[in-house]
């Protein structure tokens, strides 16, 4: 029997369950899988979904299960995406209602997997949320069939959209066809009522293919708020494809020709995540990075008026107060806390997913998560988090090497620190004004190596981080500058910036700005080169070991491949994209 809900249309059968892999032919009709259900259900602000335009500041519950319809590469949530029987226990939608009531939450959100492939039981859990007051919205997408989408209409309220491109192309790369559905059906929701948000990857080279889609966009209405997501490369994606906040910046500015209200994300420190009257040009309000693919507003947004006069299309009234998210909980940082866990475990000789599910099991409640969250922003407590890791996996014993190896070194920083004076540093992430938060490992790892992380000083507090003004940088005037290997800018963008803000620290003059390598100070066990890095740079000449030949030796160890062959991304548990998983039997532990 052909399914309905999506353009796929797969053939489900006694033998196919389609490409979602959650549907199951039950007599004369389509059945979701019994055993499905909904995996997590957490708390959210909404700018976290991310919807910026919708009940500001709003506190709705996140839920989310597997499966997808789609197969793009590099995707953020991939472990997710693909249906899998991960053996956790399951929220019912009643479950899940009671819950978000408990909780006091205006709504409910289902994101990280599409609806598509559990759309039953969406609908259920929407139409019951409905009944009690609640909200009901999701992520998507958005590649339904005419059919479905008529009915998703009459029981969602709002949704985030995500568009590849604008090109046939672009959705042949996630294994459709075409683009059109799409962009018919965001048509369709927009005449229907619903609160439509889009938010486009954009890959370096496809500028031309995201400026089609806003003037697409704008052919149904210039007001729809378009999100421009500056693209990660997780996964097996190359760094390549990867494009740099400032030129990101500049295609995000000229989307304003289209539409009225374009958002820059992925990109720390960037202005352009604040709303901006599309008449005079004034800031209406204003928002910071708030991790991947989320944001957060700096205040209460309740007026959308401009003091010209305009209207900004927001629905819903803004929430006086924000919601903050507690450790890895809030939009996609859950699926950081995923790969940090496969991190660890590829480094055990453990890199399958399913082995990594396992564990995560294990370790999933919100009081196990809190406490990781803390183990690993430290360097002697992230030993424990190792040895955590490695007792959950039965692997006790390549655990012990992996912390011999770490300890090893860090015996090396501590002699070197007690020798020297590194001087006052600073860490930040994407741009010079987005300061990491004081207590993230980056800094303590400034600290362990010796020096003085400036960073200290501050009191304030964001996820990762939050904005500063120059004055800070200048006052404190360190001696050198960090920029995270997670979210960076290449080093003319960020000296160009320094230049603009009038950041003049010493070490802008004295050209001591470094860019860590992708994932070597926060997220996986390479942290522990990021730690020889920084030290070789606060010290140079004094640290008496090759930094390079120590991370070939790590990731020949480790990953069974050298760091001089490796072509990193930012995924923490993978040292290469491309082909390395084929060759991780190469791994001897040795």
């Amino acid at each position: 029997m052909k399914c309905k809900i999506c353009e796929m249309a797969c053939d489900i059968n006694k033998h196919s369950t389609g490409r979602c892999k959650t549907y199951q032919l039950d007599g004369d009709k389509i059945i979701q899988d019994p055993d499905s259900g909904y995996l997590g259900a957490f708390p959210v602000s909404i700018e976290t979904i991310p919807m910026l335009h919708y009940y500001p500041a709003g506190k709705f519950l996140q839920v989310f299960s597997t499966g997808c319809n789609f197969q793009c590469p590099g995707c953020i949530a991939r472990l997710l995406a693909s249906r899998r029987s991960l053996g956790w226990p399951t929220l019912s939608p009643d479950q899940v209602i009671e819950t978000a009531l408990k909780l006091g939450c205006k709504g409910i959100v289902s994101t990280l997997n599409e609806p598509a492939a559990n759309f039953y039981m969406f609908r259920e859990l929407a139409l019951k949320a409905k009944e009690k007051g609640l909200l009901v919205g999701c992520s998507s997408n958005c590649y339904f069939t005419e059919e479905t989408i008529e009915e998703l209409a009459q029981f969602v309220n709002f949704m985030n959209v995500g568009v590849k491109g604008h090109s046939d192309d672009a959705y042949r790369n996630c294994g459709v066809l075409s683009s059109k559905p799409v962009f018919r059906n965001i048509a369709k929701l927009h005449r229907m009522g619903v609160h439509v948000e889009v938010s486009a990857v954009y890959l370096k080279g496809n500028e031309d293919d995201v400026i089609q889609v806003a003037r697409t966009l704008a052919n149904i209405s210039t007001s729809i708020p378009l999100q421009l997501m500056r693209f990660i490369p997780f996964g097996d994606a190359p760094i390549t494809l990867e494009p740099s906040i400032g030129a990101s910046e500049r295609l995000c500015n000229s989307l304003h020709d289209h539409l009225e209200h374009v958002y820059l994300f992925n990109s720390p420190g960037t202005g352009l995540m604040h709303t901006y009257c599309p008449e005079c040009g004034e800031i209406v309000t204003e928002r910071e990075f708030y991790g991947p693919m989320g944001s957060r507003l700096l205040k209460p947004w309740s007026n959308y008026t401009c003091k010209c006069g305009h209207d900004i299309p927001v629905t819903g009234t803004g929430a006086i107060e924000s919601f903050s998210e507690s450790g890895f909980m809030g939009g996609y940082r859950i699926s950081r806390a995923f790969g940090m866990v496969h991190a660890v475990l590829t480094c055990l000789g453990i890199p399958e997913e399913e082995r990594m599910l396992e564990v995560w099991k294990e370790i999933s409640s919100s009081e196990a998560l809190m406490d990781i969250h803390h183990m690993i922003q430290n360097p002697t407590s992230y030993l424990e988090y190792i040895r955590l890791i490695a007792d959950k996996a039965g692997v006790q014993e390549k655990g012990e090497d992996l912390i011999t190896f770490i300890s090893k070194r860090l015996e090396l920083i501590e002699k070197i620190a007690s020798e020297n004076d590194g001087g006052s540093a600073y860490y930040c992430m994407g741009s010079p004004l987005f300061a990491l938060n004081a207590g993230r490992m980056e800094n303590n790892l400034v600290n362990f190596a010796g020096g003085q992380s400036i960073n200290k000083l501050l009191q304030k507090e964001g996820k990762p981080g939050f904005n500063v003004e120059p004055g800070f940088i200048n006052d404190n005037n360190p001696k050198t500058i960090f920029i995270s290997g997670f979210l960076s800018r290449p080093l003319y963008e960020f000296y160009g910036l320094c230049k603009y803000y009038g950041i003049e620290a010493d070490a802008v003059k004295q050209q001591r700005i470094y860019a860590l390598p992708p994932s070597w100070d926060f997220g996986s066990p390479r942290w522990i080169l990021g730690l020889l890095y920084i030290a070789d740079k606060l010290y140079p000449g004094k640290l008496g070991i090759d930094v390079e030949q120590e991370a070939n030796t790590f990731y020949w160890r480790y990953y069974g491949i050298y760091y001089s062959e490796a072509k990193p991304n930012r995924s923490f548990h993978r040292p290469s994209s491309g082909i390395w998983p084929k060759e991780v039997v190469r791994c001897t532990h040795a």
